[in-house]
């Protein structure tokens, strides 16, 4: 047996030994990738413990017994702090990890440093070392020591408060300052934030002690989300009320990526400045990572909405604009908007058997209505009697059946019209219709339609035949029909929708 403070022969029990060490570092660094870093510190404590091992048996075969016994001790204290930090790993990232039992950094370290404590005690009673001695000195040495150290002891102790009383985790997003980020990592000294642009910033812990920190998104026994504000004005000539229903209804036609259902975006008016209403979106961000990319399409909703109705946004007070209003620039305005409606009633096919004077009324019923990408144009199950002409975009139809997903059906492209049932009949939406594209429309009501419709009622069997043929012709291309199939099922559209559309309109 070797005597107290002499190296230990490196024997076959010790080669075994140190062959488990290496099987079960490979192992890690085989299974664990985000360990290998720590495991190759880990082998290499060791490997050093093994040389200075060898080097302590070369000094005590060179008669150098006092050499020997120091070199060979702190070959021990690497070859103990090897197996401690191996042992760390299985604990903490094999043994919890397989429970995900996320531990924080701080716990980790103070467990590995309260092993190598005991570490050394164990060596220094196996090497007959006056441990009261040490410990007596020590204490003056650490007296002084945290004299010249009170900044980093005051960053330790709070780095393992906030993560006692667990005021802030990894993963929260913090507000410090004037800067915000992601905690990434809670360390003995500092935390580290990732912010948004990919930075990181290192905060020292005594910074969460001293000063108030804005925790976003963060609430007991809920999602984390947080609240986003978005202001926009609108002159006085809109009423609020009118500004409300236009810009809220488009927030909710169709979902929004990041923005939470529940609950709902609203849209408030928030005060009164000099020429203008300030009005403001609210809603919840439920990825607060992507604050910047949301708030941008929810500014485009607004934005489209207040433009199709009509709706100018407010522009500052002391700019001023000089614009003819005189009958003649009115008439010019009315003309290019008069020639682009009939142009857009000509282009569909619908209107095809209206004689030019029917087309020309039906065109100054038009009302030119732009949509954004991802906007619902309409709303299956709702019941509106619009008519809209496709005059540049694309749309893509879509329909919802109870119990399963909404899935795309068909693509329209300009130029085509869509909603003609709910405008001639009065059918709710079969479904609903969503712009791929910016979309630029012409919407007719049933009220102006009705004019045309009561002057010369036999438009109703003309537009029914229009709208027979094409229905009949999707139909045969999707089901094969022979000429017999079409022709009969030709006959029963026409009749049926000619029927719908007068007594919907109240003609005979």
């Amino acid at each position: 047996m070797t005597p107290p403070g002499e190296p230990a022969a490196i024997s076959a029990e010790l080669l075994r030994l140190w062959g488990v060490f290496f099987v079960l570092a490979l192992l890690v660094a085989l299974f664990l990738r985000r360990e290998r870093r720590r495991t190759a510190r880990t082998v290499g404590l060791l490997g050093a413990g093994v040389l200075l091992r060898l080097a302590a048996g070369l000094l005590a075969g060179a008669s150098m017994p006092v050499a020997a016994r120091a070199v060979g001790f702190v070959a021990l204290v690497l070859e103990g702090m090897a197996w401690v930090e191996l042992g760390a790993i299985y604990v903490f990232s094999v043994l919890l990890g397989a429970f995900r039992i996320a531990t924080p950094r701080i716990l980790r370290d103070l467990g590995v440093a309260l092993s190598y404590v005991g570490l050394l005690l164990f060596l220094f009673s196996r090497h007959q070392v006056d441990v009261s001695g040490i410990v007596a000195t020590s204490a003056v040495v650490t007296a002084v020591v945290g004299f010249s150290l009170q900044d980093v002891l005051v960053n330790v102790m709070a780095g393992i408060a906030v993560e006692l009383d667990d005021s802030i985790r990894p993963g929260d997003w913090v507000r410090v300052g004037d800067q915000t980020g992601k905690v990434r990592e809670i360390g003995w000294r500092q935390t580290t934030l990732e912010t948004r642009n990919g930075d990181s910033l290192v905060v020292p812990n005594q910074y969460f002690m001293k000063n108030p920190v804005f925790l976003q998104g963060r609430r007991s026994d809920e999602p984390k989300r947080e609240r986003r504000w978005l202001s926009f004005g609108v002159d006085y000539r809109t009423t609020p009320e009118r500004v409300l229903a236009v810009v809220g209804e488009a927030l909710l036609r169709t979902p929004i990526a990041n923005v939470a259902a529940e609950p709902a975006p609203q849209v408030l008016l928030m005060g009164f400045e000099e020429s203008w209403a300030r009005y403001a979106v609210r809603y919840w961000l439920t990825d607060l990572l992507a604050d910047d990319v949301t708030d941008s399409v929810v500014r485009e909703r607004v934005f489209f909405a207040l433009r199709r109705e009509g709706i100018p946004l407010s522009m500052p007070a002391q700019e001023l604009f000089l614009q003819p209003d005189d009958a003649e620039h009115r008439d010019r305005h009315r003309e290019r908007e008069a020639s682009a409606s009939l142009r857009a009633v000509e282009s569909v096919s619908i209107f095809q058997s209206l004689t030019p004077a029917e087309r020309a009324r039906v065109a100054e019923g038009l009302v030119r209505v732009p949509f954004a990408p991802g906007e619902a144009i309409v709303v299956q199950g709702r019941a509106v009697h619009h008519l809209y002409v496709l005059t540049a975009g694309k749309v893509e139809v879509r329909v919802t059946v109870e119990g399963a997903p909404e899935r795309a059906i068909a693509t329209i492209e300009a130029p085509d019209f869509f909603g003609e049932m709910g405008m001639l009949t009065g059918e709710t939406r079969r479904a609903t219709v969503v712009a791929l594209t910016e979309v630029e429309c012409w919407r007719l009501t049933k009220e102006r339609f009705r004019e045309v419709v009561e002057a010369r009622p036999q438009i109703a069997e003309e537009v029914s035949h229009v709208l027979a043929t094409r229905d009949v012709n999707l139909a045969a291309a999707r089901e094969g029909l022979s000429e017999e199939a079409r022709r009969l099922r030709f006959a029963e559209q026409h009749r049926s929708l000619t029927d719908r559309i007068r007594e919907f309109f109240g003609v005979e």
